[in-house]
């Protein structure tokens, strides 16, 4: 039997948007880095999503020659965009929390209005509320719009039309056409077919490796964190968190950043020292030689009672995995010819491509797409049906107001990059490519905490296989974290929504009724946790030291969380958004855009309402 897997690995959110050409930013102070050549930050005090403390958003901007070492084509620039909050509570004590989405091609403030950050988009998509749960109440937070080409980031502004019916295929194109390919001839706008300005769609100019990536954000944090005048805490301490994709962003990006801190202070590079204290991820895939195997157990015997696929199947999947040439051999192969022909991961022996892009379609059409294959469930929460309505999509159509963009600063469209999830999940084969277990272990040795949270309603990450890699990982606290049990953790409610097992520097958290973005589900534990985290607490309480004579800290309780079992809701009412048709709408509602005949007020498609569970094209 053949399985199948869906277009979109990863993100929940890869959408395309636009509104109009965005006028020139306005109201911007630049800052040019001494000695730099086209080194600078621009930026500009911003309140839009917070009221009680400062913020800024601005861009990072970068010459080719700044980052040739990860440049293999046509060299180009880049403009990368960021926000940052300083905290609400002491900002010139606190330390700094970086935030990268996931995706590929997910922007990270779109996560920052979902749950992390200080305020959520409200229906209208043009108005806000606060969120008290955000994690820039204990720390400063910085979010970053990465790769280039997602979100406000850019290699060079191109006016372009968007075709928000594009459905991902082929996979050379992304939706975005540039005026000038119509030779003058340009369609006019419709509901669904917009006008304006974007990063070039050019699948050389935006990196094509998870080691890519942390390459260029050290590079960032090489002008932001000495350059930028806003920056004003004396915690220098600095944690990086992510959710999904960015299992594999957090922990490159950490430990590149940790190995340069080596060479500078050994003299042999020059730079600034960024001490990295803490990573942390929620429902994030970190390295799928150990998770892998662990999908079909989720679609076959978790702890909702909810048996989606046949035994025969989860069989089937689990030998796909397992048998001589299957996806384990697979991804081994990929890594061991990628180590010996392209250890940069620059993506230039193509028989190194051929084998990781390869390994990337076998494993997930023959192991993690039993799910998919089997039921219209969707994959980011079981207890949803496709097409998925959470986390709603009212980000995308904030994000291109007009006045919100001037209030930014912003002279590009907000765009998910399906550059990016091309590149990285068809052009390379990063999924499997991408060693995140020798990484945390790194981490480990080198003294920085590490936080796993997990929705345990998540099939795209599934906790189960995130629990495995933990007890995996071999560090000088090992033998004490796998003997730990497990905690409630303790928040201001009486019922517990989570459990821990932490020795030390590690923990591993289950957060019950959640799913893919755990922080939208239940934002007070996952805050809670983050800030215990970053204050050197244990996550269980928080009264607890874990650091200094407090290291040997260790949970205690049963060894296993299986036994707590939950109940499904019921599916939340479809919800299609313009921003987001291809994740939101179901066929008739797409049919009906399509024909013109659809009605939307405040970005939601009211008439068709709602249509058949399953996804608008059907998986591979």
């Amino acid at each position: 039997m053949k399985l199948r897997f869906s277009l979109f690995f990863f993100s929940s959110l890869l959408t395309l948007s636009a509104a109009k050409f965005p006028d020139n930013a306005v109201g911007v102070t630049t800052k040019h880095v001494t000695g730099q050549p086209g080194v600078s930050i621009t930026y500009k005090e911003t309140s839009i999503c917070e009221t009680k403390t400062k913020a800024w958003a601005g861009y990072v901007h970068m010459p080719s020659w700044y980052m040739s070492e990860i440049q293999t084509a046509d060299p180009y620039n880049v403009s990368m965009f960021f926000w940052f909050f300083e905290a609400r509570s002491s900002p010139s004590n606190a330390s700094t929390g970086i935030y990268l989405a996931g995706g590929p091609g997910a922007p990270s403030i779109s996560d920052l209005v979902s749950g992390t950050g200080s305020c959520y988009i409200k229906s209208d998509s043009n108005s806000t509320e606060d969120n008290p749960w955000s994690w820039n109440n204990d720390m400063n937070m910085l979010y970053i719009d990465q790769p280039v080409s997602t979100g406000y980031s850019y290699t060079e502004r191109i006016h372009s039309t968007l075709n928000m019916l594009f459905l991902g295929s082929p996979q050379t194109e992304t939706g975005i056409t540039p005026i000038e390919a119509y030779g003058g001839s340009v369609p006019p706008e419709n509901i669904t077919f917009l006008h304006g300005t974007f990063s070039e769609q050019n699948p050389d100019k935006t990196v094509n490796s998870t080691l890519s990536a942390a390459k260029t954000l050290w590079h960032f944090s090489q002008v932001w964190f000495p350059h930028f005048p806003e920056y004003h805490t004396g915690d220098k301490r600095v944690s990086i968190w992510g959710n999904s994709y960015a299992g594999f962003y957090v922990p490159a990006t950490a430990s590149y950043t940790v190995q340069q801190n080596t060479k500078i202070r050994q003299g042999t590079l020059n730079g600034t020292i960024i001490p990295i204290d803490a990573v942390g991820w929620t429902n994030a895939c970190v390295d799928m030689l150990y998770q892998g195997e662990w999908f079909p157990e989720q679609a076959y015997n978790n702890t909702y009672g909810l048996q989606v696929i046949t035994k025969d199947v989860y069989e089937e999947a689990l030998k796909n995995f397992t048998m001589p040439g299957g996806c384990r051999d697979q991804i081994t192969e990929c890594r061991r010819l990628g180590d010996l022909y392209d250890p940069e991961q620059l993506n230039i022996n193509s028989n190194v491509t051929d084998v990781c892009v390869g390994a990337t379609l076998y494993c997930f059409g023959h192991v993690m797409g039993a799910y998919e294959a089997a039921s219209n469930r969707s994959v980011f929460d079981m207890a949803h049906l496709k097409p998925d309505p959470y986390p709603p999509s009212y980000a995308n159509g904030f994000f291109n107001q007009a006045w919100v963009q001037k209030e930014l600063g912003v002279s590009v469209n907000f765009t998910g990059s399906l550059l990016s999830n091309n590149v990285m999940l068809y052009g390379s084969g990063d999924p499997v490519r991408t060693a995140g277990l020798p990484m945390v272990q790194y981490l480990l040795d080198n003294g920085v905490k590490v936080v796993m949270i997990y929705g345990d309603r998540d099939y795209r990450c599934p906790w189960n296989g995130a629990e495995k890699l933990s007890l995996q990982l071999q560090w000088s606290g090992a033998e004490a974290f796998q003997s730990a049990g497990y905690q409630h953790v303790k928040t201001s409610g009486c019922s517990s929504k989570g459990v821990v097992r932490q020795h030390g520097n590690l923990s591993f958290a289950r957060i019950f009724d959640a799913g893919h973005d755990a922080q939208g589900y239940q934002p007070e534990i996952v805050s809670k946790l983050v800030s215990r985290a970053i204050a050197g607490k244990d996550l269980a309480t928080g009264k607890h030291a874990t650091t200094g004579q407090g290291a040997n800290y260790t949970t205690h309780g049963p060894l296993s969380s299986f036994g707590i079992k939950n109940k499904l809701p019921e599916p939340p009412a479809f919800e299609c958004n313009l921003w987001n048709v291809l994740s939101s709408c179901t066929r008739e509602q797409y049919e009906a855009l399509e024909a013109g005949t659809a009605e939307a007020e405040n970005y939601q498609v009211v008439k068709p309402e709602g249509g058949s569970p399953g996804p608008i094209i059907q998986v591979l």
